[in-house]
């Protein structure tokens, strides 16, 4: 059995008050008139002995939970354990603790937030939520009735929170005008899904960009593959078999973007000489396609990091959100081999 070190135990063996120990340790010392070279020997102290504070006897003591819930969809993506990991290295220094759910669909999103209130959770921080409108309005009332702290990245909630977000109309415009200053005027999207918040970023982004670089709309169109391998295969077929095909496909994502290089293998057009393959949000796949994905480099753990200091913050500070907060973070373009000078793609009969 391991014996866990207590404030008695510190104080006993500075033969200090129980009083004095607990002060310093909970940072109460300067109000009491304590020292600093005393806060330091009790520091010191406890660390030497290994001591942990007990953060149910603080929640008792304070009446506080101390706990932050986490919904996420996406611990399974590499960009969704990247934003895990970031508010875990921002959770960490704190006193607060991470209890962390992994939904998918409405009646799991309910369900787990149903669990986390049972704990009594201070604040909520979602990752990869689209809920339909009632469940959007089921969150809504009940950060509403419990006075529940709310932030999130990649949601698409309609209610006020802090949301911490990429940048992705500048990303997307990055990408296009690489593609125009290759070349490029007949360039097809494929996005994820009309419900997601930054699916339809995104393909808008993608649609600006179009008419800012005064492209013909008829000859850039947008298709959703529903973030679905086989749809994104499908779509890719589609496009790349029309009588006049894209030079260049825009991927809202390095996996549709690798379904794309799959099917221009099976159709034996070559990338990059006849066909200019972009993705985005430079997952671990894109350094190993054949060939490496140009792409866009999204700061996932910065952003999980930020989003998790400010939902901190709206718990300390009890602050209510008037409008809708969003914090955007640049993202850098990778250009690689998937992308060169445009070429005409001749349609194959094979």
């Amino acid at each position: 059995m391991i014996y866990m070190i207590k404030i008695s135990d510190i104080a006993a063996e500075l033969e200090l008050s129980r009083v004095t120990v607990s002060a310093i340790l909970n940072d109460r010392y300067q109000k009491l008139g304590i020292s600093e070279k005393t806060a330091r020997r009790v520091l010191a102290q406890a660390e030497t002995m290994g001591y942990v504070p007990n953060r149910n006897a603080l929640s008792m003591r304070t009446g506080r939970s101390l706990t932050i819930g986490m919904l996420s969809s996406s611990i399974s993506e590499g960009w969704g354990a990247k934003i895990l990991v970031g508010a875990l290295r921002a959770i960490q220094p704190t006193q607060y603790s991470l209890r962390v759910e992994t939904v998918h669909g409405a009646e799991e999103e309910r369900g787990a937030l149903k669990r986390l209130l049972e704990s009594r959770i201070e604040g909520l921080y979602c990752c990869n939520i689209n809920p339909a409108a009632d469940t959007d309005e089921f969150f809504k009332l009940t950060a509403e009735r419990y006075s529940l702290a709310v932030a999130s990245t990649n949601c698409s909630f309609s209610f006020p929170h802090a949301r911490i977000e990429s940048d992705n109309s500048n990303a997307v415009m990055n990408l296009m005008e690489h593609l125009v200053e290759l070349g490029h005027r007949q360039i097809a999207h494929i996005g994820g899904d009309r419900s997601s918040g930054v699916s339809r970023e995104r393909s808008e982004a993608f649609l600006r960009a179009v008419e800012h670089f005064n492209l013909k709309t008829d000859e850039c169109p947008v298709r959703f593959s529903n973030w679905e391998l086989d749809q994104a295969r499908t779509t890719a077929r589609q496009l790349l078999e029309f009588s006049e095909p894209p030079t260049a496909i825009f991927c809202a994502n390095d996996t549709i973007a690798a379904c794309v290089l799959q099917v221009a293998n099976d159709l034996n057009i070559m990338v990059p000489d006849e066909l200019t393959v972009v993705g985005m949000t430079n997952e671990r796949l894109s350094q190993l396609t054949i060939p490496s994905l140009t792409t866009v480099a999204i700061p996932c753990e910065e952003i999980g990091h930020a989003g998790m200091l400010a939902l901190i913050d709206l718990i300390e500070s009890k602050r209510e959100i008037a409008t809708q907060e969003i914090t955007r973070y640049p993202c850098t373009p990778i250009f690689r081999d998937s992308s060169a000078a445009a070429r005409s793609l001749l349609k194959a009969t094979r």
